[in-house]
């Protein structure tokens, strides 16, 4: 039996946000798995963890690890102590299965990871993950480097950060990283889809992704003579560590170095590049319009 891809996710695509592992044919999203990841064994590829590991975690690790073991990463590396409190999105590619051979052109347009050909071998598969985002909530710990760290994520070296005129704010903010999309199934608009996804979620959930203070949390901070609004909820603040190389497309997506109100006042200053595994790095921020209805 031959499988065939026959069709892609589109911009149109909508995930529903309900459950753990909800979505359409195309995009699934898999809100904060916590104890469900605690088996994760990250000296096994994804095919060989526990099946209690949700479904679509595993696709998105079955992307992540072929993308970024392509760029040297290795595979132990690859899963946090953020993934468990993350949510995760998957973009699928359909896959038609046939027991005839396919037409040449669909032979040469198909792609020659050998990953890739392993998940196609399963007779069960109907659809194939060929890309993934994840959103960190916060809090957020101080910036560090982890010597030998490889991830292109990582976070920037302290002598980096220290070096700005600015460190990060105390203010709440969210992460998107792990953005991947398998080689073949790039330069589909596939990026553009899982971001806006992930940013439209945020926008509308805010109190999803840091709940409402308690009243205790709301006095301590007036003890401590904090502005509390700023220092309990998040408010739209958003970063990504990225590659210089894709900066246009966080770019394209209103991320900028130095974050400004809307009255041009500098709220975060521009940090200094940084080098991780020969690569080029940039800090980039935004601040998303949350959705009034949430109040």
């Amino acid at each position: 039996m031959t499988t065939v891809v026959s069709g892609f996710a589109s911009t149109s695509s909508k995930a529903n946000g309900n459950g753990n592992g909800s979505g359409t044919e195309f995009l699934s999203m898999l809100q904060p798995a916590r104890e469900a990841l605690k088996d994760w064994d990250n000296t096994k590829p994804y095919d060989q963890q526990s099946t209690s590991i949700p479904q679509v975690f595993r696709d998105a690790m079955s992307v992540r690890e072929e993308v970024y073991g392509q760029q040297g990463v290795p595979l132990e590396a690859e899963f946090d102590e953020d993934d468990a409190r993350s949510w995760h999105w998957v973009v699928y590619a359909s896959v038609a299965q046939t027991s005839s051979p396919p037409p040449p052109q669909a032979l040469k347009s198909r792609p020659d990871s050998k990953a890739e050909e392993k998940r196609r071998s399963s007779a069960s598969a109907t659809r194939l993950p060929v890309g993934t985002i994840r959103l960190v909530p916060p809090p957020h710990p101080p910036n560090k480097y982890v010597e030998g760290d490889k991830h292109p994520d990582a976070d920037p070296p302290e002598n980096v950060i220290e070096s700005s005129d600015k460190k990060h704010p105390e203010e709440p903010f969210i992460k998107l990283g792990r953005l991947a999309i398998l080689d073949s199934y790039r330069s589909l608009g596939l990026s553009k889809l899982l971001i806006n996804h992930a940013l439209d979620y945020a926008a509308k959930n805010p109190d999803s992704i840091r709940p409402p203070p308690s009243p205790t949390t709301l006095e301590h901070a007036n003890q401590m003579g904090k502005a509390i609004e700023q220092a309990a909820t998040w408010e739209g603040l958003t970063m990504v560590h990225a590659q210089v190389s894709v900066e246009r497309l966080w770019a394209k997506h209103g991320f900028t170095e130095e974050l400004r109100s809307e009255d041009g006042q500098v709220e975060i200053t521009k940090e200094d590049h940084w080098i991780e595994e020969g690569i080029e790095h940039l800090g980039m921020w935004r601040r998303l319009k949350l959705d009034p209805g949430r109040l």
